[in-house]
């Protein structure tokens, strides 16, 4: 168990930098799945929005919903790799 938190402990104080390029891409992916599936919400509620007449709450929560997705493609595209 101490050993356990030992690594955890060393993982947690590793910076940016110097963690594993497998490491940083995971956790970006992990972060783009969430928003993703965030935006997909926000368009059900906007098309919701639209469909019960209330349009300018509808037209906020497409543009949020596309600011969302756009995000979210940003970080899905390839990142440049820190060389070290």
């Amino acid at each position: 168990m101490a050993e356990w938190l030992n690594k955890i402990k060393t993982v947690s104080s590793t910076k940016g930098e110097s963690a594993p390029e497998s490491a940083k891409s995971a956790g970006v992916g992990c972060l783009a799945v969430v928003i993703a599936i965030a935006t997909i919400l926000t368009f059900l509620i906007a098309f919701g929005l639209f469909r019960s007449g209330h349009w300018i709450m509808g037209s906020f929560a497409l543009l949020f919903a596309a600011i969302g997705a756009l995000t979210s493609v940003l970080l899905l595209w390839p990142q440049k790799p820190n060389r070290l």
